[in-house]
């Protein structure tokens, strides 16, 4: 049956022999040449195959691609004036000289769409399989592994993100079952074990966004802080002092590691709280921690503990708060409503209106979804009748997607949305690709 042999690697599958054309050009010339052929696009390119090749002790042949015809290549050479002659060359390939998509593509059955990427955190490559790529996901991990030197292991996710601790059940599909691992990200070490915590690659240039804001003088109140992403930079490289909470222990665990593997341990200071009760003690400590700065972002539901500050003492300076909400974008619906809904989301929980905000799209993350961060300064004073929120005035002035939240997705939302948040990547953090 189509598939089934698939399922266990045969490199000879690959092996094969190709007759190519050639430039035999004097050895003095090969610079020269190589530029004019790599601008033409005519050089002959494969993983671990060097495409000059020596022909006696003046001479190099160096190899055209295959798509390259005699008339082509004589008129290259005609336009540069090079002393060279067109000549043939045999090529002998194998699994090595193939990069890993084209590798399966022949191996995967037709209706098997080949990964096209995959979310690296240190040694891990983290994959998202859907149903039709589960029964080979075996080969897909082998080949991913021979293909990415500096990888060890390969997971792939197998349910949805917890709403409790952010963490989501994983399978090491090749490689060694080893989650503990290493980021470095902006001028700060981050060590900790995958399987236990949150942690998001494709969120490295808005970490970078808010840190950036920040400056010495002000006092940072990270409600989920996980393993220190915000907090460790605005430590290092802002100099801020930070109060850094997570519920999840293991989270804590690892902040308080990699506090001290940073040296910020005079600025940083962990917690493990509920994010509401982290709040109250610090304005309720003694001398109260008067922060000037919140970082809310709690996936999916960070935007309903902005309750908490319903209560925040008047005679305090108002912090500037920093909320991630996400938000369903329905057919027909513009940006600007998307965006005022987002508000909407904030001010809802918040109870209040909110003024002299920002509201800035971090990412697409699915194509019905975004992700927004909205910041603004906690508004001062006693709640005047003309800023209360109440449910008529939300329905009144709420936009066309109405009340609705997101919450946790079903498993083939998730997978889709996982799929687009790759691909992001690919474009927002460098990503690897797949060889």
């Amino acid at each position: 049956k189509e598939g089934e042999m698939e399922r266990v690697l045969n490199k000879a599958l690959f092996d094969q022999t190709l007759r190519v054309l050639a430039l035999r050009v004097p050895s003095k010339l090969v610079a020269l040449v190589l530029k004019d052929l790599k601008k033409a696009s005519y050089l002959f390119c494969a993983p671990k195959y060097i495409p000059v090749i020596a022909d006696g002790d003046k001479h190099r042949k160096i190899l055209l691609d295959p798509s390259v015809t005699t008339e082509q290549a004589n008129s290259l050479l005609d336009s540069t004036g090079v002393d060279a002659e067109l000549t043939e060359h045999d090529v002998t390939l194998t699994y090595d000289n193939f990069p890993s998509d084209q590798i399966l593509r022949k191996i995967l059955p037709s209706n098997v769409i080949v990964p096209t990427s995959f979310e690296t955190i240190g040694h891990i490559a983290r994959l998202n399989l859907d149903d039709t790529q589960l029964p080979y996901k075996s080969i897909i991990g082998q080949v991913l592994l021979e293909k990415n030197p500096k990888l060890k292991t390969v997971v792939n996710k197998t349910n949805v993100i917890s709403t409790t601790f952010r963490t989501f059940a994983m399978e090491c599909i090749a490689g060694e079952p080893n989650f503990m691992t290493e980021v470095n990200e902006a001028k700060c070490r981050f060590q900790f074990d995958y399987s236990q915590v949150y942690w998001n690659s494709r969120l490295q240039l808005e970490h970078q966004r808010i840190v950036s804001l920040f400056s010495s003088s002000d006092i940072i109140c990270d409600m989920f802080a996980g393993i220190g992403p915000f907090a460790l930079p605005a430590a290092k490289n802002q100099r801020c002092v930070v109060h850094a909470n997570d519920l999840n222990p293991s989270s804590v665990q690892y902040l308080t590691h990699n506090i001290k593997l940073n040296k910020v341990q005079n600025l940083v200071t962990p917690y493990n709280l509920d994010g509401r009760d982290f709040v109250r003690r610090l304005v309720s400590s003694q001398p109260p921690i008067k922060f000037t700065q919140v970082i809310m972002n709690l996936p999916a539901s960070a935007e309903q503990f902005l309750d908490v500050f319903k209560d925040y003492p008047e005679d305090r300076v108002r912090p500037r708060i920093h909320c991630y909400v996400f938000v369903r974008k329905e057919a027909g619906v513009g940006e600007t409503e998307v965006k005022s809904e987002a508000v909407r989301m904030v001010e809802e929980n918040l109870g209040r209106r909110i003024k002299n905000f920002d509201v800035y799209d971090v990412r697409d993350v699915a194509p019905r979804k975004h992700m927004f961060c909205v910041s603004f300064e906690l508004p001062v004073g006693v709640v005047a009748e003309e800023d209360k929120v109440t449910s008529g005035s939300v329905e009144k002035e709420g936009s066309k997607i109405g009340k609705r939240k997101v919450r946790e997705e079903e498993s083939e939302e998730e997978r889709l949305i996982e799929k687009k948040e790759q691909e992001e990547e690919d474009k927002q953090v460098k990503r690897s690709k797949i060889n």
